[in-house]
C-alpha cells in the first residue's frame, strides 16, 4: 500500500470525517449520523471464502467499515457502513464496491450459521441452511470518496460496464449504483461539517492559484495535522506542519511563510537570469504567481517553450 493510500484510509477512519461523508450523501449535511455512535468493523470480508482464496489473492481489503444504527424520524435503521477512498480515477469501481458487499453480505449469513451450528437450534431446511426464516443479516452500504481532481469519467453502475444488450435480457440482470462523492461534483462545500469539506474543496480550485490563495488565507485558521497532509498530498501545496501545536496547524501563518519564503527564491532565480529579457520575464511571472501553487513551480521548473505559453497566458507576451 502506497504512502497516499496509508494516509486516505487513516483520514477516512476517522469518525468525524466518516460521519460527514455519509451525512452529506445521504442527508445533504444533516447531521444525522453521529461520529460517537459509530462503531469500528472488521473490514477483512475476505475472510469468508478460504476455499477461494486463490481467487480473491489480488483484492484490496475494503478501506473502512463501521456499524451505525441511524435514527431519523421513526425509522431506525441498523446498517454496516464503508468507505473505500481512491486516490485515482478506477474505472471497474462498480465491480469492486460490489464484490466488497456481496463479500460482507456472505460473512453475515456465514457467522450465523456458525451461531446455529455451535446452539445446535436448527433442524429440517433451516438446518441445511443454516439460516432460519427469523434471521435477518445488516444492508451494507459502500461509499467511494476519490480525491483526484478530474472528473469522474469511469463507470458508475454495473450497466455502465456492459456492452449493448438485449432489453429483454437486460431486465433479468441486477445493475450496482456506484456511490460517490469526487470534488469536480460538489456544488456547496459548506454542506461538510468536518474538515473533509476543506479539503476537498481546495483539490477542486488547487490549479487556479489566485483562489488556493484566498480560501486558504480567508477560511478557518487551524486544520488538524492530517488535514493538512491530506491537502499537501492531493492538491500539490506545500504547507508546513512544523510548527504544529496539539495537532493543530495555524494554516494562514504556514502558508504566508511559505509564501514569503518562495518570494525570495523568485527573486533570485529572476536576478541570476536578470541580464537576459527571459531573464525579466522570469522574474515578472514569479511576482504574478502564487508561491506554492502548481503554476508556480511548473514556471519555475518549465523548458523555455513552457514558460513562453505562460507569459502569453498572464500577459507578459502579446
Amino acid at each position: 500500500m502506497g504512502k497516499k493510500d496509508i494516509l486516505t484510509k487513516q483520514y477516512l477512519a476517522q469518525d468525524d470525517v466518516f460521519a460527514d461523508a455519509f451525512n452529506y450523501y445521504f442527508f445533504d449535511g444533516e447531521e444525522v449520523i453521529k461520529p460517537g455512535e459509530l462503531k469500528e468493523q472488521d473490514a477483512a470480508e475476505l475472510a469468508v471464502i478460504d476455499k477461494m482464496n486463490k481467487v480473491f489473492t489480488s483484492q484490496k481489503m475494503r478501506d473502512v467499515l463501521k456499524i451505525c444504527n441511524i435514527k431519523r424520524s421513526k425509522y431506525a435503521t441498523m446498517v454496516l457502513l464503508g468507505i473505500e477512498g481512491q486516490t485515482n480515477i478506477h474505472y471497474a469501481m462498480p465491480v469492486r464496491d460490489y464484490l466488497y458487499d456481496a463479500l460482507n453480505y456472505a460473512s453475515q449469513v456465514e457467522n450465523i450459521r456458525k451461531q446455529h451450528e455451535d446452539n445446535k437450534d436448527l433442524s429440517g431446511d433451516e438446518r441445511i441452511s443454516g439460516f432460519s426464516r427469523d434471521d435477518h443479516i445488516l444492508p451494507v452500504i459502500t461509499l467511494c470518496i476519490c480525491f483526484d481532481k478530474k472528473k469522474w469519467d469511469a463507470p458508475r453502475s454495473l450497466f455502465d460496464m456492459f456492452g449493448d444488450m438485449d432489453p429483454r435480457i437486460a431486465k433479468y440482470v441486477d445493475d450496482y449504483r456506484l456511490n460517490l462523492i469526487t470534488p469536480d461534483e460538489i456544488e456547496d462545500f459548506k454542506k461538510f461539517s468536518s474538515e473533509l469539506g476543506k479539503v476537498m474543496e481546495i483539490i477542486h480550485i488547487s490549479d487556479d492559484s489566485e483562489k488556493l490563495h484566498d480560501i486558504i488565507m480567508s477560511g478557518s485558521d487551524e486544520l488538524k495535522v492530517k488535514t493538512v497532509e491530506m491537502i499537501n498530498m492531493f492538491a500539490g501545496t506545500r504547507i508546513s506542519t512544523d510548527n504544529a501545536k496539539g495537532g493543530q496547524v495555524m494554516v494562514s501563518k504556514a502558508w504566508k511563510e511559505l509564501v514569503d519564503a518562495e518570494r525570495e527564491i523568485g527573486r533570485e532565480e529572476g536576478w541570476e537570469e536578470g541580464i537576459s529579457e527571459g531573464g525579466d520575464m522570469l522574474a515578472k511571472l514569479l511576482k504574478i504567481l502564487v508561491p506554492g501553487s502548481i503554476e508556480f513551480d511548473k514556471a519555475l521548473n518549465a523548458t523555455g517553450k513552457e514558460r513562453m505559453k505562460l507569459y502569453k497566458k498572464y500577459g507578459i507576451l502579446d
